[in-house]
């Protein structure tokens, strides 16, 4: 007698959302700082056997290297989009900062892969895709600072390069400082603050002379 297919259905079904649960079971295992995530812990704390979290990912490094494109998507794709509007230059970054520290504070667990540390030794290669990422993101800073200074926002002495890196600098540390305090300092708050003195340091304002 033929099997009922409706469970496999139903399992069909269910693909996207488990794959979308283990994706969090491991952001949440970096995130109460496991140093060294393997399948059989991850399958652990799922609750399932090691075989049903290959049956949605081939390997750990596909699931770290899905994880690592979603952080590149919400750096790239928001610079994109605003880089085609109508924003001006300065107002292009002070809303990516705003937008990415505040993906940082609504992500603990992925702060540790973008700032490289929580994929060494995790999955070959994945620590290389982070940071190829992020010099694209760099490259985008650098073109809407160049877009500043030909509109007069910015200063035509100004060092780009070291300007975009500060910028991304300014992402990682926030990261870092949010990584260190176990997640207590939430590097979106002051943000503000934090916009004004990038502002002070690419336009060449030196504190207390306007």
């Amino acid at each position: 007698m033929p099997s009922d297919p409706q469970p496999n259905k139903q399992d069909k079904r269910r693909r996207p959302q488990r794959k979308v649960e283990i994706l969090q079971a491991v952001a949440t295992l970096l995130e109460n700082g496991s140093n060294k995530i393997t399948t059989a812990a991850l399958a652990e704390h799922l609750g399932v056997s090691e075989a049903a979290l290959y049956r949605h990912f081939k390997s750990k490094e596909a699931i770290f290297q899905e994880l690592t494109s979603y952080i590149e998507d919400h750096l790239l794709r928001p610079a994109n989009q605003l880089m085609s509007s109508n924003a001006s230059p300065l107002s292009q970054l002070a809303q990516l900062l705003k937008y990415h520290l505040s993906f940082l504070s609504q992500h603990p667990g992925l702060c540790r892969i973008f700032l490289v540390e929580g994929v060494v030794g995790e999955a070959s290669g994945i620590a290389e895709t982070m940071n190829a990422a992020l010099r694209k993101y760099q490259t985008q800073i650098k073109q809407i600072l160049r877009r500043g200074q030909a509109v007069g926002e910015v200063p035509e002495d100004l060092f780009i390069e070291e300007a975009a890196q500060m910028f991304v600098g300014i992402l990682q540390s926030r990261a870092l400082v949010f990584v260190l305090s176990r997640y207590s300092q939430d590097p979106a708050k002051g943000w503000e603050v934090v916009w004004m003195f990038y502002l002070r340091a690419i336009q060449g304002v030196v504190a207390g002379q306007e």
